[in-house]
């Protein structure tokens, strides 16, 4: 395999599983949710992502382990992280002199990740959540596909448009710290679209399964994270990182 030319910087992710010791001096992450916190390591800031950070998504909390499951929504949150203390959120330059991510965020176009999949091998990925396109974007026959996926598609690329404006932007972040406006909303996507991409797919899963996971994206990683809908997100668990990285040319990458 030749290199692959990213054009998004590789975000680092490390778990603080017991406390913050060690990171207490890194900048508090305050804003609407976990795919935001993102998009600023994806610009080159260094954020903690703690229990009392996100303001608006009700969804990230529960599935990283930040806040345990207090009602009917939260439990049909799953998979979830057992309780962690925090995540520091960074791009990949400011791991060094021994600081590892225990997962990072590879964020590209769908030929692209497969490419890094045909180089990794089948047996890297999650088969766990194979097929349920909430969860993964993998199918029997490579990604999914079909008239899910195209509506999906087709959502994102109208919330990309939308995001532009400040009055939308306002709307979402009100909407949805609204509980009840938030699970009716979580009706409708699981059944439809890919949920908790970035958190949840791109975070959790390849923490427990220890295996790579690729996700169409979520509208949250849309609106808030400012992805772009021609691209599609997955989180490799550092060891398994490691065996491509040197095929990896992104924005931000240290020499």
């Amino acid at each position: 395999m030749g290199r692959i030319d990213l054009d998004m910087p590789l975000v680092g992710v490390k778990i603080l599983k017991d406390s913050l010791v060690g990171f207490e001096d890194r900048t508090p992450y305050r804003g609407a949710s976990y795919c935001d916190a993102v998009r600023l390591a994806t610009a080159g800031e260094e954020v903690l992502v703690t229990a009392d950070s996100i303001e608006v998504c009700k969804w990230s909390p529960v599935v990283l382990g930040l806040k345990e499951p207090a009602d009917r929504f939260d439990f049909k949150l799953e998979p979830r992280m057992p309780g962690v203390s925090g995540y520091f959120v960074a791009p990949m330059s400011s791991y060094s002199n021994g600081l590892e991510p225990d997962v990072v965020i590879v964020r590209a176009r769908p030929e692209q990740l497969g490419r890094l999949i045909h180089e990794m091998g089948e047996e890297a990925l999650v088969e766990r959540y194979r097929g349920q396109m909430g969860r993964s974007a993998l199918s029997e026959d490579g990604f999914t596909s079909g008239a899910r996926v195209r509506f999906a598609l087709a959502v994102n690329r109208g919330l990309a448009r939308l995001r532009v404006w400040k009055t939308f932007d306002r709307f979402t972040r009100l909407a949805f710290k609204n509980k009840l406006v938030t699970r009716g909303f979580e009706a409708i996507i699981s059944r439809a679209m890919a949920d908790m991409s970035v958190c949840r797919n791109s975070t959790v899963i390849p923490c427990l399964e220890d295996s790579v996971n690729v996700s169409h994206f979520c509208t949250g990683a849309i609106t808030w994270g400012q992805n772009p809908p021609s691209h599609m997100t997955s989180g490799f668990p550092f060891a398994l990182f490691e065996r491509v990285s040197d095929r990896i040319e992104s924005p931000g990458k240290a020499r």
